[in-house]
């Protein structure tokens, strides 16, 4: 009887531990996976939560990528409420090839931030901030191409 009793612990404790291992899958292996993201009874989503969930970059991106992505968003947004659409829509489209091609993209989005030099905002403070993005903006770049031992492209 002990030894069956043994048993059985032994065999919970080998199962336990696969199932450790398995980790995240295990649900989705079992079919108990459940859907994300779906509307709520209470009608939709508010917006701030839409815009969070298209501002996440996909994981397999670097840490320092992410950064420069989100200083890009911010820049965006900030560009965008100024009436500046033509330097966000270059801005954006840098960003997309940052997140598809990386090492274009690095290059594509220092040729927009040598084009932003040149970018006045009427409001003092809001330069400031505007300035401070695109500093953010340029040392996660420089960082990146650093670790991927890019060469300056004239």
């Amino acid at each position: 009887m002990l030894e069956v009793v043994i048993g059985l612990v032994a065999g919970l404790l080998v199962l336990a531990g696969v199932a450790i291992m398995i980790g995240p899958a295990l649900p989705k292996a079992l079919g108990l996976a459940r859907r994300r993201g779906g509307r709520t009874a209470g009608g939709p989503r508010p917006a701030g939560q839409a815009q969070a969930r298209r501002a996440q970059a996909p994981a397999e991106l670097h840490p320092t990528t992410v950064k420069a992505l989100a200083a890009t968003a911010r820049l965006l947004a900030m560009l965008k409420e100024h009436g500046m659409e033509r330097h966000a829509a270059a801005l954006r489209m840098a960003g997309k090839r940052l997140q598809t091609e990386e090492v274009s993209g690095i290059h594509a989005m220092r040729q927009v931030l040598r084009h932003m030099r040149g970018v006045r905002l009427e409001d003092e403070s809001d330069q400031r901030i505007f300035q401070g993005l695109v500093g953010q903006l340029q040392r996660a770049l420089d960082d990146r191409a650093e670790q991927l031992e890019l060469l300056p492209k004239n």
